[in-house]
């Protein structure tokens, strides 16, 4: 506009020359130019008026002229108004000025519309980016509360709100409660108590609104999934009028997003809520007390499980040993859970009829086959530690490493996974333990873990192991391989289980 009105000059012996502009429904002072600062005043006046009434005005005089004309589109959308005016009585305007002030307008009716179609396309990629990167940031977590607070600190955000309200609808009771809440401003609280009945409305319609009082403003938008409905996302700003059909838009986009997020963690936290379920009692914390031994124990199921397929545990026996397990379900999640708590109530339930590890892996495997999924099966070490060594049998499973001061070697198992043959031929091996001996049993998650196509293998493991077992306790030591695995590979991508046992000096 600035440029316009130089070009106005150029053509018109103009004394003033101003634009104004309507945004909104409100004119605004966009550019002009005054040889004497009183005729601001008067011209803009004008240029409002013509804005108003859209008409052509050429306004002769004797100590001045001036020919005010309405700036629209070709629709006839007036988008505002210019005035040209001259004092020089020398050089009036002329009625055949009117035609070029007139282009003059074009022009920038012209000059408007492609700024504000760039100013649009501005706005639509700055909230897109914006959008993107709130559902990035809601959906990076499966924390169910964790992602309630994103919901509602993202809507704020996007929406230039200061606070924001995220509530959870109950389908059976038709209830509303707040799940989370921000508040970005320093001004005083504008959300509606949870008891409001907007939310009730928006519950109904399932259909974004705005709500306008002289306290403020109130946005609501459903946060949905085709027929259900998860909750109702609100966000409050002291200015009244403060959203329009832009805020509304952002909001009713993000809590669209957003459903998808909650979706998701309400059915992880439901998984693993169930997993919980399913292995509580065969799937033990933390070991009980060996009488002669110190141990350690590590479970870490893979990156975004809530709990995995791997097999652990130590138990009594009626003659006063202790038996200890260590497997592997093939697969992850709640299915795995299951068959792992299933497989661990086997093998202890065997363990009380007899004292050899072959019989109860055996006897286990019988009563697994046909009962496990197909393509499925299950890996385990199993022994029974007394208090001058350990009696073991293997299936398949990893080798265990046996410590004995600075050397390191792997205890060979012999035989099927379970669930494979009906004739594994399992047997078993007497390993004595001398006082400092460790046994570290583990699941493939360790020595399986990858970096740039490359896994970290039982060498490396063997190696650290024997290292670190010089220095740490086994509890410490499960602890520290897991960590520098874990670290070496950037995260494990399968469930893991380490067992360390220490015949004590």
């Amino acid at each position: 506009m600035a440029r316009l009105v130089e070009h106005a000059r150029t053509l018109l012996p103009a004394g003033a020359v101003t634009f104004v502009t309507v945004h909104r429904g409100k004119i605004e002072h966009t550019a002009g130019w005054f040889a004497d600062p009183e005729l601001r005043k008067t011209c803009e006046g004008l240029a409002e008026t013509v804005a108003q009434r859209d008409r052509t005005l050429f306004l002769p005089r004797v100590t001045g002229s001036v020919v005010a004309c309405p700036v629209r589109t070709e629709t006839c959308q007036v988008l505002g108004a210019l005035v040209v005016a001259s004092l020089d009585a020398a050089q009036p305007l002329r009625r055949d000025d009117v035609g070029s002030v007139e282009a003059v307008a074009e022009l920038a009716a012209m000059a408007l519309e492609r700024a504000a179609l760039l100013e649009e396309e501005g706005r639509r990629v700055r909230e897109q980016v914006r959008l993107e990167s709130a559902a990035e940031s809601v959906s990076e977590s499966l924390e169910l509360d964790e992602v309630y607070r994103r919901v509602a600190e993202n809507a704020a955000e996007v929406t230039g709100a200061g606070q924001a309200l995220l509530t959870r609808h109950n389908a059976r009771s038709g209830d509303l409660r707040t799940v989370a809440s921000v508040d970005l401003s320093d001004g005083p609280a504008t959300l509606p108590s949870i008891d409001s009945d907007c939310f009730g409305r928006i519950a109904r319609t399932r259909y974004p609104h705005v709500d306008t009082s002289r306290d403020g403003s109130l946005m609501h938008a459903p946060i949905e999934i085709g027929p259900r409905l998860y909750g109702v996302l609100t966000v409050a700003h002291p200015e009244p009028e403060r959203f329009g059909q832009n805020e509304r838009r952002l909001l009713a986009r993000l809590a669209r997003s957003s459903a998808a997020a909650i979706a998701n963690a309400i059915d992880f936290d439901r998984e693993r809520r169930l997993a919980r379920a399913l292995t509580l009692g065969f799937v033990p914390e933390s070991l009980p007390a060996l009488a002669g031994y110190d141990t350690g124990l590590l479970y870490a199921p893979a990156l975004g499980e809530p709990t995995g397929g791997d097999v652990y545990g130590a138990w009594p026996l009626p003659d006063g040993d202790i038996a200890v397990l260590v497997g592997d379900v093939a697969g992850k999640g709640v299915e795995n859970a299951a068959l792992s708590a299933m497989v661990r109530f086997f093998v202890e339930a065997r363990s009380w009829d007899t004292r050899s590890p072959a019989t109860v892996l055996e006897q286990t495997n019988s009563m697994l086959m046909g009962r496990l999924p197909p393509d499925t099966f299950v890996t385990a070490f199993y022994g029974v530690l007394s208090p001058d060594g350990l009696l073991w049998a293997g299936a398949g499973h990893c080798p265990p490493l046996h410590v004995s001061g600075p050397d390191v070697r792997a205890l060979e198992p012999r035989g099927f996974p379970l669930g494979v043959d009906r004739s594994p031929g399992y047997g078993e091996s007497v390993l004595e333990l001398a006082a400092g001996d460790l046994v570290f049993a583990f699941t493939d998650g360790l020595v399986e873990a990858c970096r740039d196509a490359e896994t970290y293998g039982v060498r490396r493991l063997a190696k650290i192991v024997g290292t670190l077992a010089q220095s740490l306790a086994p509890e410490d030591l499960v602890r520290a391989i897991h960590d520098e695995i874990s670290e070496w590979s950037g995260g494990l991508g399968d469930d893991a289980v380490a067992l360390a046992l220490r015949r004590r000096h």
